[in-house]
């Protein structure tokens, strides 16, 4: 069935043209790009083509969030607390709707498909380290936002002597990139590791 194979395709260029409108670098780049190669790779096989969908979906809606955040939320609010607040729940937003996406992959791929394609039903052993890979990720924004409260108590009532105690909490805020940016690399390579996998095991059948 085309119809699946172009939407991912299509959502994976756009998720590429979309991260060039935020300050991005040419290794977050490499993520989206990364998924076009992986439609194309998957071209027989809608399977591998909903699991590289879910994740250019949120990539599309993830650039026109930090979009948001830069040119309207961030100049708005000036308090670095509120701003992170801010960016820290969009992330959190943004891992719970890839988690979900995962988890309900195959009610979706019916709904995309109208129940046409039975591959989409197919085991893909990427699925479980996936989801395991994007339930980090939430535990990483969630620690992330609940650090920047830690950190900065006065603002939210507390004694300014017993909120500094906690100023030096910061290991979430200096390495979120870090933590987010090895996740979702890993979560690309087992979308390809998934799909050779199937590819190898299986025959791939062709669709009408």
């Amino acid at each position: 069935m085309k119809s699946l194979f172009n939407l991912a395709l299509l959502t994976s260029i756009a998720a590429a043209l979309s991260i060039t409108f935020v300050n991005t670098s040419l290794i977050e780049l490499a993520v989206p790009i990364a998924l076009i190669i992986l439609v194309f790779m998957s071209k027989n096989d809608h399977n591998s083509q909903m699991l590289t969908l879910c994740f250019a979906f949120v990539f599309v809606i993830t650039s026109v969030a930090m979009y948001v955040l830069d040119a309207v939320i961030k100049p708005a609010e000036p308090n670095v607390f509120y701003q992170n607040i801010y960016a820290f729940l969009i992330n959190l937003s943004l891992s719970l709707i890839l988690l979900f996406l995962l988890k309900h992959r195959m009610t979706v791929a019916v709904l995309l498909t109208r129940g046409k394609s039975a591959s989409v039903f197919e085991k893909n052993y990427a699925e479980g380290p996936l989801y395991l890979l994007v339930l980090f990720l939430v535990f990483v924004d969630l620690m992330a936002l609940l650090e920047n409260f830690i950190r900065n108590l006065e603002h939210i009532g507390v004694n300014e002597e017993t909120a500094k105690i906690f100023w030096e909490w910061t290991f979430f805020y200096d390495y979120f990139e870090y933590l987010k940016a090895v996740p979702i690399f890993l979560c690309v390579a087992l979308l390809y590791v998934g799909l050779i996998v199937r590819t190898r095991r299986q025959p791939i059948q062709s669709q009408p």
